[in-house]
């Protein structure tokens, strides 16, 4: 089921031509995961839009393919969206180690610092120095009692993408569900596929997957997003209360430059 559309969704993940990049295959339509094809019309999600079709909610799934380096691939996509699965991105990764695929990330050079804001919210990314290596911090605070501020930090090089990212699912406020199906949004949502934060604990019976899951979810999306460079970026990234729109003109104002193979820790070579 798809998350926001609540219709069916199916996919089928194959192998790329070598250097055709990350492609959507929507009746017949190629969509490219690039920054220029970013919808701004889906705040919640990141869609991309093509000549006469538009895909939604493809992080998880660039996530997961951003956690195995695996930048040349062809999805086919029945369905307004990617299905949302348990709302994680596990399912993803789970299918891809199956498959053989093996968790080392693909990475993309950039010609200079970026920043930029939304909101309230800041991202920056900062090019390697050559003694360090790639990371990403994120800060979360909804100044809201369901849900207390939250920092995590994840080194692409040597922390598990699988065991302490993947099984990280969406979240909402219990008090704002009404308001986004009023919005013509989560009709494909359920305690099934969604972590749901009441003011006395998540409504899910079986609590959180971790304490700080919901800043884990961010960092999910957040590389899910930086994907659409073409890789993860070689750089010190820090986001404050990042959100999809943050991401998308992050990613817009980027200038990656040439790609390469997962480095060894402390070499950008």
């Amino acid at each position: 089921i798809g998350l926001h559309s609540g219709s069916r969704a199916r996919i089928l993940v194959e192998m790329g031509l070598p250097g055709s990049g990350v492609v959507f295959l929507v009746d017949e339509e190629q969509i490219a995961a690039k920054p220029k094809l970013v919808s701004s019309s889906h705040p919640r999600a990141t869609a991309l839009v093509g000549e006469q079709h538009t895909v939604a909610t493809v992080e998880h799934l660039l996530a997961a393919l951003a956690a195995f380096g695996e930048k040349d691939v062809r999805i086919t996509v029945e369905g307004p969206e990617s299905p949302i699965l348990d709302g994680s991105a596990l399912p993803f990764t789970e299918t891809l180690a199956e498959m053989g695929a093996d968790p080392q990330p693909h990475f993309v050079h950039l010609a200079e610092e970026v920043t930029v804001f939304h909101a309230g919210a800041k991202a920056r990314m900062v090019p390697l120095r050559p003694q360090d290596e790639p990371m990403i911090h994120l800060v979360i605070d909804f100044e809201r009692p369901e849900l207390p501020r939250q920092n995590f930090t994840y080194h692409p090089l040597r922390d598990d993408f699988l065991a302490e990212v993947a099984p990280a699912r969406t979240f909402a406020f219990e008090e704002d569900v009404e308001a986004i199906l009023e919005a013509g949004l989560g009709k494909g949502g359920s305690l099934d596929c969604a972590l749901i934060l009441g003011r006395d604990g998540p409504l899910n019976a079986e609590g959180m997957r971790f304490e700080n899951e919901p800043v884990r979810h961010k960092l999910l999306d957040a590389m899910g997003d930086l994907f659409l460079l073409g890789g993860l970026p070689l750089a010190e990234i820090h986001l404050e209360k990042p959100g999809h729109r943050l991401l998308h003109e992050l990613v817009r104002a980027a200038k990656p430059l040439c790609s390469t193979p997962h480095p060894d820790p402390g070499s950008t070579a």
